[in-house]
């Protein structure tokens, strides 16, 4: 199992989570809207999820239905970054959030 960030992260990528993350599994580039766990290096230990202060991350087998994309989403974006930035994009305007990196 691996825990995942979710929607919620949209527009915050906050680093709390990536500073306790023994294993430096959670990335996130400039241009990216929030932060994504590699699934292969997180080994469960749960210290991300309780540093999120907007309570964005979750267990995989905990997480709520309306987020289950975010599994794959978090998997993908370490070899499809392009793909999944665009699916946050459409995500964060399904939500009604404008998106909060700039682009050129």
């Amino acid at each position: 199992m691996t825990y995942v960030v979710t929607e919620v992260c949209i527009g915050v990528k906050g680093e709390a989570c990536m500073a306790v993350c023994p294993e430096f599994c959670i990335f996130s580039e400039p241009e990216d809207d929030m932060s994504f766990i590699d699934p292969a290096r997180c080994t469960d230990c749960g210290a991300c999820m309780e540093a999120c202060v907007v309570n964005a991350i979750y267990p995989e087998d905990a997480l709520p239905k309306a987020s289950r994309e975010f599994t794959h989403i978090n998997a993908s974006w370490f070899g499809h970054k392009t793909g999944v930035r665009a699916r946050v994009r459409e995500i964060a305007e399904e939500m009604g959030h404008f998106s909060p990196v700039k682009r050129k």
